[in-house]
């Protein structure tokens, strides 16, 4: 009986503590980075194009808001000027693109490809350098802070990533 007091931490843990603390502990092995990244990348190839969907757009986006929240945490940092100026030019990007209220891929000026090739080349080096559980933290923070401000979290399945990379 816990008298009015809130359970410990302790009581929380997961029934094996060496997977949760290898979890949160170890850092992406390069073909999780590679999993992660290739989307990303075929994505920008697409935007960079001219031949994206808005999900791909949104994707490149999302991408962008996880490099900066990463930044915000203090485990990388020093990117924070080419991350903004990333989430810069999908503003620009995404308010030309949606004028006639539907997504039309527009043309895209020098200074917003080199922008977004950047931080997406930025965005690996951050991988290489959090753990695991860094990330999965980051990125439920970033989809509650969506969710609480009216966004849509959009959940894609490995097989929609595929066809993104295909």
């Amino acid at each position: 009986m816990t008298h009015g007091r809130k359970k410990s931490r302790m009581a929380r843990i997961s029934a094996n503590p060496l997977m949760l603390a290898l979890m949160t502990a170890t850092k992406l092995t390069q073909a999780e980075i590679a999993e992660v990244m290739t989307p990303v990348r075929q994505c920008l190839k697409f935007v960079r194009e001219g031949v994206s969907t808005q999900l791909q757009f949104e994707v490149l986006r999302s991408t962008m808001l996880i490099a900066q929240g990463i930044e915000h945490s203090g485990i990388v940092r020093g990117l924070a000027d080419h991350i903004t100026s990333a989430l810069q030019a999908c503003t620009a990007i995404e308010a030309r693109a949606l004028t006639s209220c539907a997504w039309r891929q527009t043309a895209l000026h020098f200074q917003e490809l080199d922008a977004l090739a950047t931080a997406v080349d930025l965005h690996e080096y951050q991988l290489q350098q959090i753990s695991a559980g860094e990330l999965h933290r980051i990125v439920n923070h970033i989809k509650a802070r969506t969710a609480s401000t009216g966004g849509n979290v959009v959940r894609l399945s490995e097989t929609d990533l595929a066809l993104m990379a295909a």
